[in-house]
């Protein structure tokens, strides 16, 4: 169920001079593409308002600008009358950079974000709806609504985290609306898809050396399917955590339900990315926190393999349960 409507985001970005955007840890497109796009929305339809962003795209999507700002660099006078925004996250340890809004600097918070989650942050504006395909579609829906004008860089932005977090409008969750935004980000400039589609399209042939791996050496276990990219597979491939991350290699292979890449991180953790076609996992993940995100779509953390292996078996479980009903 959705919590308010786009209309608390636009008064909150009008009462305030001062915006600050922030995206989730280990971004992506969507996160990155609804963060720049809303600032150039604000930038292009509110001159006069100073809008920052905060944080980093992780060498990903390089054929886009993503020209951050320094908090250390931001004129101190700008924390006043601030709103420090959040798109596509919700509680803090999902949050980059989350200790700029924890110490308080901030005079009001605005979620935008299309997870169903209670989050541990106090925001003083929130519009949540899990109903979207994407929270850069949530910001497109706002430019439309209130008629913004959008730009060719705004365009550029929010299709991108459109098309990554749809799966290219396959998800679901893409309806009439995500395609009439898709038009109203057509109006008044020279946007083309082809200019964000064929750089998507582009295959690293490391990455497709390891595809090729892992769909000969998935576990198929219980209608689970699963692989450990662990740092031996990586250096084998040569990528690093951020590359080696592609959990739809192995969708709906089979009469599978769920699949399941773990991800060795620098830190000794082990991230998980679960997908399903159809049952929900998002609870499931929530268990191994910092953990959780979409009913079909969800990511989770593991200490060691004892925890993948738990993790498996929950999975495991969920699907026996679905079949029973």
């Amino acid at each position: 169920m959705a919590k308010n409507t786009w209309e608390i985001a636009k008064k909150a970005i009008e009462e305030h001079e001062n915006i600050f955007i922030f995206h989730h840890i280990r971004p992506d497109g969507d996160c990155l593409g609804s963060q720049f796009g809303l600032r150039e929305l604000i930038k292009t339809n509110y001159p006069d308002k100073n809008v920052y962003v905060l944080g980093d795209n992780g060498g990903i999507f390089p054929f886009l600008v993503w020209d951050f700002d320094k908090f250390d660099e931001i004129p101190k006078e700008h924390f006043n009358n601030s709103l420090g925004v959040v798109v596509d996250a919700n509680s803090s340890n999902r949050i980059q950079f989350a200790k700029y809004i924890l110490d308080g600097n901030f005079t009001h918070m605005l979620r935008i974000d299309h997870h169903p989650v209670d989050p541990d942050i106090n925001y003083d504006y929130t519009w949540e709806d899990a109903t979207y395909a994407a929270a850069a579609e949530q910001v497109a829906y706002i430019a439309m609504k209130a008629k913004w004008k959008v730009t060719e860089k705004t365009a550029e932005y929010t299709y991108l985290g459109i098309n990554t977090d749809s799966g290219r409008f396959q998800y679901e969750y893409v309806q009439q609306r995500t395609f009439d935004v898709m038009s109203y980000l057509h109006e008044g400039n020279n946007f083309r898809v082809w200019d964000v589609n064929f750089p998507l399209s582009v295959r690293d042939e490391k990455k497709v050396r390891f595809s090729a791996y892992v769909l000969l050496n998935y576990v198929n276990d219980g209608q689970v399917l699963w692989f450990h990219a662990s740092k031996k597979v990586q250096k084998k491939f040569g990528l690093d955590e951020n590359s080696a991350n592609d959990v739809n290699i192995m969708a709906n292979i089979g009469d599978c339900k769920i699949w399941v890449l773990f991800i060795d991180q620098p830190d000794g953790t082990i991230r998980a990315r679960v997908r399903s076609n159809g049952i929900w996992i998002n609870h499931i993940c929530e268990k191994y926190a910092p953990g959780g995100g979409h009913e079909v779509a969800s990511g989770a953390t593991c200490q060691n393999k004892r925890d993948m292996k738990h993790l498996i078996e929950d999975l495991k479980a969920e699907v026996r349960k679905h079949a029973k009903n």
